[in-house]
This record gives structure tokens, C-alpha cells and sequence, in this order.
């Protein structure tokens, strides 16, 4: 007997009858902020049940689960949802796969043995003939009378499972491969205790992409600047946004990942079974022994580490400054598709803005750019800026840093070819005091560093501005002129037209030094004397080297009578020789008239040798001296 297949349609019946999406409620208002983050709050229907549902997309779990907040009179019981691995625990369980339910054929093969329903014709599923070339996958079916049945899958027949508990483990499987696959999140109840009402708020953070601040700064002639900051922000929620309040924040704030919702399995120390020895004994215990009969040893794993979870004015919006972020709340609420992008506008102000030349490093000419002072009371978060002049005319893009109420930033936004421009450096040293205790000199130098800028050419009064960073040590000297800024020093002079004009920024640096005085060089000592800031300590440095400059000079002559008493007793000892090898000749009375004069030289420099030593001692006392009057 050959059947018409419809079980296709009787499969497609079965994955409808899955359970309907929870309500989500409401989106009421959302605050993004440019830390990439967004926190949302919803609006839920309370159950009879005390409970209150929220759909979440799965790959948000891990942030709903880290910072959900409830509001209201209510207290929260806990909540529950879909476990990462429910879908695969629940599939274990069943013999039926997630692949089956790809075709009849499939399921079919998986309920091999249950009993069936074709067309009128009832028994069970023996097993499916795979597909060939000429004929689809056939159905073998042993029917009540013993008898099989073949049919091909397909077509209009259709099939039903005579056990319910067959057919409900099918509907189950659907169901959650639909809450799994097709929609891509869970469903999370909620459940309150207390007085509840019949509606909660909630809030909770979650990823988001960045808004994005853009401005345009229309500059006057009286060194003001109109600012027009704009938002760029996108709906990425997963959902459309009805009657929607949006707040933006500006700031650094902290966001930090981690896996709450994903299943961590910790390692483990792996201890390896105990041999068995024939007899049934574990060898290794017993030969620790036994008492009683009970063995000793009993084998534990070393309780595992915990293992860490992987890292896981006119004003538009109503701007505030918070303690540590800044604030843009925007007017109305807002009806965006998801998807969608739209930018609004969130600032209007008049700020302080100037034209000025801004020195660049290794330039010919400077940048063109603008001072600007922020005169609102919100900080303005960094951006790109777009630059017009009085007359409205664009002159080009400038990045804004992160500005405070009344900071003051330079930006440029284009090259001044129209003056010229050079710096030069130049640095010297001075000692503050130079103290001298127990044979040490303790000295305190100050280093100077000088930069000048020089500017010329310009076709009218112009303001020239050098900025300098600021260097580790370095202070900066105060002069007219010359202001200090958060990153280092500016210096600001009006360059006539025509004129050559100059500006300087000085640094300076103090370090302390300490040396013993025997082991200084006397080129250090001279150098100090050159720039010793005290005439008294000029003059007993200037001692000091006199006393050490004619120490040295007594150590060369000693050294120099030393050497010439080696020569001289060395040639003494030569003639000896020589006289006991000649005889009574006539060359004998020539070698002691020649050793008698060695004899009386060595005497001579013997001397001196002891007036040199004499004389060193003498000058070492007067160094020792020189350095304690210092």
C-alpha cells in the first residue's frame, strides 16, 4: 500500500505550538554613555503570581545579571531563566537530536520502535531507508498484524505519534530550539515579594555602542565663538524605541566585563586510582601498614584554586556636571526603529574664541588655530570640530580635548603660510650653595633652559602663541607673558606687521649633589669655582686647589729623586761588578773614582729624597687644612 506523505505539515504544526515570547514591558528611558555602555529602563507587568518577565538577548545575560536593579515597594525574591547549558542537558536526556528536527525523515529515525499513525494504518517505527537516486527515504513500519509497511517520507502523508509522551518530548525539543535559535534570548522571571503593584520599573547596563559628539564653531571679530555641539547616536537595542527618553553622559567611566551567566567549570587535581594488587590490597597502603584491618591511606585531591572568570546660554539638552561625568538630557522622548541613527543637537553657546599662530615644532610656519576658553558650566566631551569664520566661510577641522568648565584649549585647524617662524635653544648651570661637612661637599645646582620663539612676517597685528610641554623636574620659570597650562607653558606676543618679534619660555631644574672632597677631580673643583653663587666659598675652593695643585707637584719631585736613587744605586752595583773583574790594572783606580761619585750622588738624593718627603707631609697637613676651613 502506498501513502501520501504529509508529514511536513504535521512536524510544522508541532514547532508552532511552542510557547509565545514573555512581554518585555516597556523601554522608558535610556542613558548612554561614551564608555560604550547604555542603561535601560523598562517598565514590567506584574503577575498575579508576584512575577514579572523580561526578554534579554543572550549575549547580554552576563551585564543584565551584573548590574539589575528593581524599583518600587516590592522586595526581589530572585530571579530565574534558561541556563546556558539547558538546551544541551535537556537534549541529552532524549533520543531525539537538535539535527533531527531538520527533516521527517530525521525525527522518524530518532523515534525508531514508537508507535505510529499513517493514513489509518497504525504500528511502529522500525527504522528509515536512507534516500538514493531514484526514491526518496522510506518509512518501514512492522503494523499490528506483523505484517511491514514501506512508504516514502514526503508528499501529502502525514503521520502522528500514538503516544502522547513521544509526541509532548518532540514539542519540548522544538520549543527549545526555538527559544534557543530563532529568537537568541532568554526569558528572565522575576519574582517579587511584598506589596506589589501591578507595574515595576527596572534598570540594568548593557553594551551599547558609543555616541558620538561632533561641533561647529562659527568664530566672531570680537573673540568670541558661537559652539553648536551635536549628538550621533544609534538604536542598537534589538528593538524599536516608542516614546523613549535619551540621556547622553560624557566621561571615563569604568566598565568591566564578566562571565556570570556562562557555565565555568574549575580544574581539578587529577589523582590516579590506587593499584590493586591479586590479593585485593592497595600495595602502597600496605606497606604503610594497617590497624585493624583498615588501611591507612586514603587518597584526596588537593582542593582546586578557585578559577577567575575571563574579563571578563542656550542649551538644547539640559547639561549638568556630575562629580565625575557630565550630563546631556535630552528634551522630549524619542520614537527610533531599531537600527536607525539620527543626531540631534545638545548645545548652543557663545564661548571665548581668538585667532591666533600656534608655533609647530620644525615647521617654517605656524598653525592657524583658535584659543579656545570654555565659558559653559559643562565639560565638553573631546570631538571633532568643524571651523567657520566671521563671515561664515569654513577654514577647516579642528580636534577638541576633553575641556572643564573654563579650561582653555588651543586647536588648529589649518597652516599659517603667511608668517614665518624658528626656535632656538639654549641651556646653562649655576650652583645655588655649595656646603662642605666632614670631607663632603653638598652641592645644590640649578639647570636652566631656555626657548625661544621667533615670529615675523606678518601682513597685520597678529598674535603668535608657543606652547612647550612640560618636562619631569622641570618647573617653569615665571616671566610676562608667559602662562602655565595643564600640559606644560604658553606664551602669547603680538607680532607688528612687518615686525620681528621674540617670546621666551624658561624651565629650570634644582639637583642636589654629594662627593668626597679627596675624590673630586680638580676640573669638577674649578668648574664649581666658576660657578660657585659665594665669594667666601670661591676663595677657599681656590685654596683647595692651591694646596692640592702643590701636593701633587711634591708628589711628582719625590717620585723623580725616588727614581733617580734606583738608577743611581743600580749603576753603583754595576761598577762593583766591574771592579772585582778587572784586577790590579790600571782600570781599577777608574772604577773607584767612578763608584766613589755614585757613592756621593746616591747621598745627595738620599737627601733631597727626605726634604721631598719632608715637604709632602708639610703639604698634606696644609690640604687636610684647606679642606677643614672649608
Amino acid at each position: 500500500m502506498k501513502y501520501a506523505s504529509a508529514v511536513c505539515a504535521a512536524f510544522t504544526a508541532i514547532l508552532l505550538s511552542t510557547t509565545a515570547s514573555a512581554q518585555s514591558g516597556t523601554i522608558k528611558s535610556i542613558r548612554l554613555s561614551s564608555g560604550g555602555v547604555a542603561e535601560y529602563v523598562r517598565s514590567l507587568n506584574v503577575g498575579d503570581d508576584g512575577n514579572a518577565v523580561v526578554e534579554v538577548p543572550t549575549d547580554q545575560m552576563d551585564d543584565f545579571l551584573k548590574t539589575l536593579v528593581v524599583s518600587g515597594p516590592a522586595s526581589v525574591k530572585g530571579l530565574s531563566t534558561t541556563g546556558p547549558g539547558m538546551i544541551g542537558e535537556t537534549f541529552k536526556a532524549l533520543p531525539i537530536k537538535p539535527q533531527d528536527l531538520d527533516s521527517a525523515a530525521g525525527v522518524l529515525r530518532a523515534l525508531r520502535g514508537a508507535p505510529v499513525s499513517a493514513n489509518g494504518v497504525k504500528g511502529r517505527i522500525v527504522g528509515v531507508e536512507p534516500p538514493t537516486e531514484k526514491q526518496r527515504a522510506r518509512l518501514i513500519v512492522l503494523l499490528d498484524s506483523g505484517a511491514f509497511d514501506v512508504a516514502e517520507i514526503g508528499g501529502a502523508m502525514t503521520y502522528k505519534l500514538d503516544d502522547p509522551k513521544d509526541a509532548e518530548m518532540v514539542s519540548r525539543a522544538a520549543e527549545l530550539l526555538s527559544s534557543d535559535g530563532v529568537q537568541g534570548t532568554r526569558t528572565v522571571t522575576i519574582a517579587l515579594d511584598g506589596k506589589a503593584s501591578a507595574a515595576v520599573d527596572i534598570s540594568y547596563v548593557v553594551a551599547a555602542p558609543l555616541w558620538k559628539p561632533s561641533y561647529r564653531i562659527i568664530v566672531d571679530a570680537k573673540g568670541k565663538a558661537r559652539l553648536q555641539a551635536w549628538a550621533v547616536l544609534e538604536n542598537a537595542s534589538g528593538e524599536d524605541w516608542q516614546g523613549v527618553s535619551v540621556s547622553l553622559t560624557s566621561g571615563r567611566p569604568v566598565t568591566l566585563r564578566q562571565r556570570l551567566y556562562a557555565r565555568i567549570w574549575p580544574q581539578r587535581v587529577e589523582v590516579p586510582a590506587a593499584y590493586l594488587d591479586v590479593a585485593g590490597l592497595d600495595v602502597a597502603s600496605a606497606k604503610r601498614g594497617m590497624v585493624g584491618g583498615a588501611l591507612l591511606n586514603k587518597e584526596t585531591a588537593e582542593a582546586p584554586a578557585p578559577v577567575m572568570a575571563a574579563p571578563a546660554t542656550t542649551v538644547i539638552a539640559a547639561a549638568d556636571e556630575g562629580d565625575v561625568v557630565a550630563n546631556f538630557d535630552l528634551p522630549g522622548t524619542y520614537n527610533l526603529k531599531n537600527g536607525e541613527t539620527i543626531s540631534v543637537p545638545i548645545l548652543d553657546h557663545e564661548i571665548g574664541a581668538e585667532f591666533v599662530a600656534l608655533y609647530r615644532d620644525g615647521a617654517q610656519h605656524p598653525d592657524a588655530a583658535l584659543v579656545l576658553t570654555n565659558d559653559t558650566a559643562t565639560s565638553l566631551p573631546p570631538a571633532v570640530a568643524a571651523v567657520y569664520d566671521e563671515k561664515g566661510r569654513y577654514v577647516g577641522d579642528a580636534r577638541i580635548g576633553n575641556m572643564k568648565p573654563g579650561g582653555v584649549e588651543t586647536a588648529t585647524f589649518a597652516a599659517d603660510q603667511k608668517i614665518d617662524q624658528e626656535m632656538a635653544t639654549t641651556t646653562s648651570s649655576a650652583f645655588r650653595t655649595i656646603v662642605v661637612k666632614d670631607g663632603y661637599l653638598d652641592a645644590t645646582l640649578e639647570r636652566r633652559m631656555r626657548k625661544t620663539f621667533t615670529a615675523w612676517g606678518a601682513d597685520a597685528d597678529r598674535k603668535f602663541v608657543a606652547e612647550d610641554a612640560a618636562m619631569a623636574g622641570w618647573e617653569l620659570v615665571p616671566s610676562e607673558g608667559v602662562e602655565e597650562t595643564p600640559q606644560g607653558a604658553r606664551a602669547t606676543v603680538v607680532v607688528p606687521a612687518g615686525k620681528k618679534v621674540s617670546t621666551t619660555i624658561e624651565w629650570r631644574m634644582v639637583e642636589n649633589e654629594t662627593q668626597a672632597i679627596a675624590d673630586i677631580d680638580d676640573t669638577v673643583i674649578l668648574q664649581w669655582l666658576d660657578e660657585s653663587p659665594s665669594p667666601d666659598i670661591a676663595k677657599k675652593l681656590q685654596g683647595l686647589v692651591t694646596a692640592r695643585t702643590a701636593q701633587k707637584e711634591a708628589e711628582r719631585d719625590l717620585s723623580t729623586v725616588m727614581q733617580a736613587i734606583e738608577d743611581a744605586t743600580s749603576e753603583s752595583s754595576r761598577i762593583s761588578g766591574m771592579l772585582a773583574s778587572v784586577g790590579d790594572t790600571p782600570l781599577k783606580q777608574q772604577f773607584l773614582q767612578d763608584l766613589t761619585e755614585q757613592e756621593k750622588s746616591i747621598k745627595t738624593l738620599r737627601a733631597q729624597r727626605d726634604e721631598a718627603r719632608v715637604r709632602l707631609e708639610e703639604l698634606r697637613k696644609e690640604l687636610g687644612e684647606a679642606i677643614a676651613r672649608l
